[in-house]
């Protein structure tokens, strides 16, 4: 009988182990910061890399996880007019404003495949604020300073997306990711939102 039970506890762990995989994910993000007072900023792109893993309950129904890190940038530009009649010495230039962002995510998806080769991706992600540096480029001169103090350490968005499977451990896929909550601690109209375009390799 404890045999029959040993056995039995194993093959569930087997069953287990045999629905999960591994996969090494990468993605190329182009996304901006929204919000009141932010219409004029620019969209910002960066990348997106680390391991996902998926649980498979079904062929068309699985749970896609992950830890990636995540970077971010927005950048705004104007223009610094000068009058000459007041200073012929004085130059017109535009100063650019950047905001980079470095997060660790936790993605939490439903990934539904109505065929074998296609899916739709939907659920959350949980953010956490690792670095923030705001750094501003004018008239040949620079300047970069570290305002991580003023982000806040956790963010929760939304994620939704959709992908196409090429050779069974290959996928190339799209989301789109928006903030929830704020990023900044001095204002609730600081949010994210990034469109990622990903590819993935089911490598165990």
């Amino acid at each position: 009988m404890f045999k029959k039970i040993i056995l039995a506890a194993a093959l569930a762990v087997s069953a287990v182990f045999a629905q999960i995989d591994v996969s090494a994910h990468a993605a190329f993000s182009y996304g901006t910061i929204s919000g009141k007072g932010m219409d004029d900023m620019d969209w910002g792109a960066g990348f997106i890399v680390g391991p996902e893993v998926k649980y498979s309950f079904n062929p068309m129904v699985a749970l896609v996880t992950g830890l990636e890190l995540d970077y971010r940038r927005a950048s705004y530009d104007y223009f610094v007019e000068y009058d000459r009649y007041l200073d012929p010495d004085l130059r017109n230039y535009t100063v650019t404003e950047t905001m980079s962002f470095m997060y660790l995510d936790i993605p939490l998806l439903l990934r539904v495949s109505p065929v074998p080769f296609f899916f739709i991706d939907a659920g959350m992600t949980f953010g956490f604020n690792l670095s923030a540096t705001y750094a501003m480029e004018y008239d040949g001169g620079s300047s970069s300073d570290d305002v991580s103090a003023s982000m806040k350490t956790f963010e929760y968005g939304l994620v939704c997306g959709l992908g196409f499977t090429v050779f069974t451990d290959l996928e190339f896929n799209f989301r789109a990711a928006f903030g929830m909550t704020s990023m900044s601690k001095n204002t609730d109209e600081f949010k994210n939102m990034r469109l990622q375009f990903g590819i993935t390799y089911w490598s165990f």
